[in-house]
């Protein structure tokens, strides 16, 4: 994939990425902390037909720059990936949020109602992240938890090199199936690798923003049709919360994948890129 930047309205700057053919644009709106080869299987199935597009966040990994981002809510983001979508003449494009990328694809859709063809929203939520997992009373715990861990961003960014490099912190998530034993030690902690070099600051702000953001107005007004996808064994969102973002979508679909956990795209990619072509195709 070609790398370009972009200046953004507010001084930000954005590096995206761009590859495919020259066919309908396809883009994908990361997770927190998600690198682009968290979408490799996703880029390299549908770039045969699709022109497909992601991008950095804000202040992480290619984004990244001396001056940290003065916003990181998902307003801030949403903006960046519209006028992304500008810099590029992507028209009708087909999104795809994965995590927090849901969000972001449904802040683009209540600033940008009739922009997107159709919407892939993956193993997310509408409502505010943290009241929507699993965890009783998150909502009220996790935020706090989160500010004080801003304060030791340099000790945390020690542990987070340390365990990324760890081959047993890897073969535990797998057993405990954070992440589903379908992805190899090796596979992870390629993936881990990437993250060594995030700004945990600019990460944490980030998380600590889109505990405020609730999409639940933007919904009802969403026109273009939608696929839900969520794993049944996801250990963050139950996939309750992925049937009920379906059921308030005039146009959604919904697929649980069976075995999954918060990482289907990157677990079963087989499985989710054929139900996203049925769904693109029509016959879902």
């Amino acid at each position: 994939m070609r790398t370009f930047s972009l200046t953004r309205r507010d001084g930000a700057s954005l590096l995206g990425y761009e590859g495919g053919r020259n066919g309908p644009s396809l883009l994908f709106a990361n997770g927190l902390g998600g690198p682009v080869s968290a979408f490799r299987h996703q880029l390299d199935h549908f770039g045969n037909r699709y022109r497909v597009l992601t991008w950095d966040y804000r202040g992480l990994y290619g984004s990244r720059s001396t001056r940290p981002p003065a916003r990181v809510d998902i307003r801030a983001h949403a903006e960046d990936l519209e006028d992304l979508l500008v810099a590029v003449g992507a028209e009708k494009p087909i999104l795809v949020g994965w995590s927090m990328g849901v969000q972001v694809v449904l802040e683009l859709a209540r600033l940008r109602p009739t922009l997107a063809s159709h919407l892939v929203l993956i193993n997310g939520t509408y409502r505010t992240p943290l009241s929507s997992l699993r965890l009783p009373g998150a909502g009220y715990v996790l935020p706090g938890l989160i500010e004080r861990a801003r304060t030791h961003h340099a000790l945390g960014k020690r542990i987070v090199r340390r365990l990324a490099r760890s081959r047993r912190a890897a073969d535990w998530v797998r057993r405990l199936h954070i992440v589903s034993p379908a992805v190899a030690t090796d596979e992870l902690l390629a993936l881990a690798k990437n993250f060594e070099s995030i700004d945990l600051e600019v990460y944490l702000r980030t998380l600590s923003a889109l505990h405020h953001h609730d999409a639940s107005s933007v919904l009802s007004g969403v026109t273009a049709p939608a696929l839900v996808v969520t794993g049944a064994r996801d250990p963050l969102f139950s996939p309750r919360v992925a049937e009920d973002l379906a059921a308030r979508l005039p146009r959604a679909e919904l697929y649980v994948v069976p075995k999954a956990t918060h990482y289907a795209p990157l677990e079963f990619p087989a499985l989710v890129n054929a139900r996203i072509d049925r769904f693109l195709s029509g016959s879902g």
